[in-house]
């Protein structure tokens, strides 16, 4: 009888169909939800941020990271620039060096023979002079006047008169 009453009454089913009130613990139970869910989104609004807000640090981060590498590389340019300049003056003056101390070493040989030759011409005039008797001393060395033939201590002869010879009697770079 339950049954049919519920079919057969057409006033009582439009009742039914209307929603239930609400008591009261289901109204605390929908601020509830209601709440939450309010704070739920909050939440993930202050979780997006915060998500944001660090991809955009670390998109600074990288930018000034960039930067850093950018003025790295032109100080690491700059400075192999340097080098390259400094090695090429250095090995510029080595080869200046190397050429000075040849120069050097030449011309303490050529004084070395001058001196020797020197050396051998006043011992060789020296004798001479106690020998000779044709010879007049001058200066400590002997020059010879009769053909006209004078000796310099480096061991040059000159003529005088119109006949100029640079021909030496002993040759300086021969030692």
């Amino acid at each position: 009888m339950a049954c049919s009453k519920k079919y057969s009454s057409g006033s009582e089913e439009d009742h039914n169909n209307q929603p239930p009130q609400p008591n009261v613990e289901d109204q605390v139970v929908d601020v509830r939800k209601r709440k939450r869910m309010i704070s739920n989104r909050e939440s993930a609004r202050r979780s997006r941020q915060r998500k944001q807000q660090h991809l955009d640090n670390l998109t600074a981060q990288i930018s000034q990271l960039k930067s850093q590498n950018r003025q790295i590389l032109s100080s690491c340019a700059t400075t192999t620039q340097q080098y390259v300049t400094v090695e090429a003056e250095n090995s510029i003056l080595r080869a200046q060096l190397d050429e000075l101390s040849n120069y050097y070493q030449s011309l303490n040989e050529i004084v070395r023979c001058l001196t020797t030759t020197t050396t051998a011409i006043t011992t060789t005039t020296v004798t001479t002079s106690d020998e000779s008797d044709d010879c007049e001393g001058f200066g400590g060395f002997d020059l010879e006047i009769d053909d006209g033939f004078s000796v310099n201590p480096w061991g040059f002869g000159f003529s005088f008169g119109n006949n100029f010879s640079a021909m030496s009697t002993i040759d300086p770079f021969m030692c």
